[in-house]
């Protein structure tokens, strides 16, 4: 190559270098998506996490990744919160009370990832058969009954609420569920704010009245899956990969009634026909990133929780939600 030839060269090359070098510098880089060793994931009786659980498609679908799935199951939403909150769960589902008192002071840390459907059918205020008891207004002086803290807290406020009820002029009774079914047939509360498949339960083996649906109400409800900011700004892949193996499953399981049925009462203890009557009640589902108008939905609930007293100071639940959808995996 003559010396012509070698000066046009470096012309050539000196400017593309350049390019080169400007573009590694400014464009950002995103670390590959990250995955835990292991996803802890708090599930309840009734939610859509139980039959994935089942299946045992989410592991197939993790082992690529290395990653393990543990279970833990409870009882009520409250639980599940103080699980995440001291480290031991990693991701899980409740009603919309538990993350609002979680954000007011007692697990500030945690974060909506996900919602469920609105709530609709399965969660009801129910009373014994031959009560008088005919709708809301009858409760006043009553005792009704619901776990501190879960869904049916929020519940039975924002019935009282539509009725134009004062909480005082009701008996509020904190019981635990299986607490709560006792003191229901022995008579000892009036009404008792219970979701599927124990409502369905309890409907069928003492006749049951429901007196008003979650889904009557003015202001509408919606399940959560909640994590806390650490794991989900960590790592949101895992979640995605969870969600969407949640909503195949989801969508599989609701489209073949008789064997989900079959599955979940060979699996959770729960009788055969009480999953006939809650299956087609539950509102199984994920969607993600959260939208407008569930955060909307939830921050009423947060307002109404602040003016019931039932939370020492006023929310924003906007600032507790985390999209995962277009978030990458954090630095570690």
């Amino acid at each position: 190559m003559n010396a012509t030839a070698r000066i046009s060269l470096r012309r050539l090359i000196a400017p593309l270098a350049a390019l080169l070098f400007s573009f590694d510098a400014t464009t950002p880089a995103y670390p590959a998506d990250a995955y835990p060793q292991e996803i802890r994931i708090g599930i309840q009786k009734g939610d859509g996490l139980v039959a994935l659980r089942l299946s045992g498609n989410l592991e197939k679908a993790f082992a690529p990744y290395h990653v393990k799935v543990k279970w833990i199951e409870f009882v009520y939403g409250a639980p599940l919160i103080e699980a995440i909150n001291s480290g031991d769960v990693d991701v899980g589902t409740v009603g919309s009370t538990p993350p609002i008192l979680a954000q007011a002071g007692s697990a500030p840390a945690l974060v909506y990832v996900a919602n469920l459907p609105v709530m609709r059918t399965s969660y009801g205020i129910i009373v014994a058969k031959n009560s008088p008891i005919r709708n809301v207004r009858d409760l006043v002086g009553k005792k009704i009954a619901f776990a501190k803290g879960s869904q049916g807290h929020l519940f039975v406020l924002q019935a009282l609420a539509d009725a134009g009820i004062d909480p005082a002029s009701t008996h509020f009774t904190y019981l635990a569920y299986s607490d709560a079914r006792a003191a229901f047939e022995r008579g000892d509360i009036d009404a008792w704010a219970v979701p599927d498949p124990r409502y369905a339960d309890t409907e069928r083996a003492t006749g049951a009245r429901t007196i008003v649906k979650i889904g009557d109400l003015s202001q509408p409800q919606y399940g959560f899956y909640i994590s806390t900011r650490s794991f989900a700004t960590t790592y949101p892949a895992a979640l995605r990969l969870l969600f969407d193996q949640l909503a195949q499953q989801t969508k599989y399981s609701l489209a073949h009634p008789e064997e989900t049925i079959d599955l979940l009462s060979k699996n959770t203890g729960v009788p055969h026909e009480v999953w006939q009557t809650a299956l087609p009640r539950l509102e199984w589902g994920v969607t993600y990133p959260i939208n407008a108008k569930v955060v909307e939905a939830q921050q009423h609930s947060a307002d109404l929780a602040f003016h019931s007293k039932l939370i020492p100071h006023a929310i924003d639940v906007k600032q507790a939600v985390v999209d995962i959808a277009n978030t990458h995996s954090a630095a570690k």
